[in-house]
């Protein structure tokens, strides 16, 4: 996993080197889509609603060498009332990368 703050935002991405992306890609996030013999299809929509709920946005890429890459995007002006920051607290674009896995416990 990659983290980095870039331009007013903090990026989190993840590759792994599994089968890459289906060819319904587009719809990935779409509740009750899935691939698998076994599942409801529920996971991604339920991550994707969460970052959108966080004013964020969930990407996918396809991993040069096989596999995937997810992004996830977060405006850090947006961020800034959900996560609690401000003057007693502090400024969230002060935040260092390795702190962000402490503010989610």
């Amino acid at each position: 996993m990659t983290i980095c703050q870039q331009e007013g935002r903090i990026l989190f991405e993840v590759a792994d080197t599994g089968i890459g992306l289906p060819p319904e890609r587009e719809r990935l996030t779409e509740p009750y889509m899935t691939t698998r013999t076994r599942g409801t299809g529920l996971g991604l929509a339920i991550v994707k609603n969460i970052v959108e709920g966080h004013f964020g946005t969930i990407t996918f890429f396809d991993r040069e060498g096989g596999g995937t890459i997810v992004r996830l995007a977060f405006d850090t002006a947006a961020l800034k009332p959900l996560a609690g920051f401000g003057d007693a607290a502090g400024d969230i674009d002060d935040v260092r990368p390795s702190e962000l896995t402490r503010m989610n416990g």
